[in-house]
């Protein structure tokens, strides 16, 4: 059984999220990120995750790492915003990806949970995203995986030479099993310079992901 990760919220993400359970008609391995990045001293690795993918964490107990799918959802500042990726709480966080609304939420009884409407006029095939922290922006994390060995992250700097773009978009779920909620399957593209966690650049080339965006049916 399939729970949101918790402690992931605190490690990685900043933001409210819902618990919920995913039914198993959603399943992790029809989700993944692959993309090749080159770090400051020149070394380039290709990268390629998908959920269910397990490793045995040797500094953990030999713990049994899976990788999982998740989505959150948050009002900040007035904007709302949505969290989609994969991630495993022992071992890491492959990619996150938040996507801030372009409009403020001037309702205070607005919900932070997405419907289909809202995220359709979000994610369409063609749609293009800027970087960086304002309203109709994207942010990208990507995890050295697993154990976190290193981290980058976007910025408007990433928009040098860079790009976000929605490839394809569908439904994804099964209405008919009467859960609140259902998803978007949404396959995107993605490249540009990013800042590891040590300060230097990295760079992000040829980067490719299918993630699961929920929404709700309320």
């Amino acid at each position: 059984m399939r729970i949101l990760l918790l402690i992931l919220l605190a490690s990685a993400i900043i933001g409210c999220k819902k618990n919920v359970e995913f039914p198993a008609e959603i399943r992790p391995n029809e989700f993944w990120v692959q993309y090749s990045i080159t770090n400051d001293t020149g070394i380039t690795t290709d990268e390629y995750y998908q959920g269910e993918d397990t490793v045995t964490l040797t500094n953990v107990h030999n713990a049994l790492a899976s990788l999982d799918y998740f989505t959150f959802e948050a009002i900040q500042g007035n904007v709302k915003e949505i969290t989609a990726g994969l991630a495993d709480f022992l071992a890491g966080v492959p990619i996150s990806v938040r996507i801030k609304s372009p409009d403020l939420v001037t309702d205070p009884n607005t919900p932070e949970q997405w419907t289909a409407a809202e995220l359709e006029r979000l994610l369409y095939p063609g749609k293009t995203f800027a970087y960086g922290d304002a309203p109709g922006e994207v942010l990208l994390k990507l995890e050295g995986y697993p154990n976190r060995p290193w981290a980058c992250t976007s910025s408007t700097a990433t928009n040098q030479n860079g790009y976000f773009e929605v490839l394809e978009i569908s439904d994804y779920g099964a209405p008919e099993i009467g859960i609140p909620y259902f998803g978007k399957k949404v396959h995107i593209k993605f490249a540009g310079p990013l800042t590891n966690d040590s300060g230097n650049t990295w760079t992000l080339q040829n980067g490719e992901a299918v993630l699961f965006f929920r929404y709700y049916t309320f």
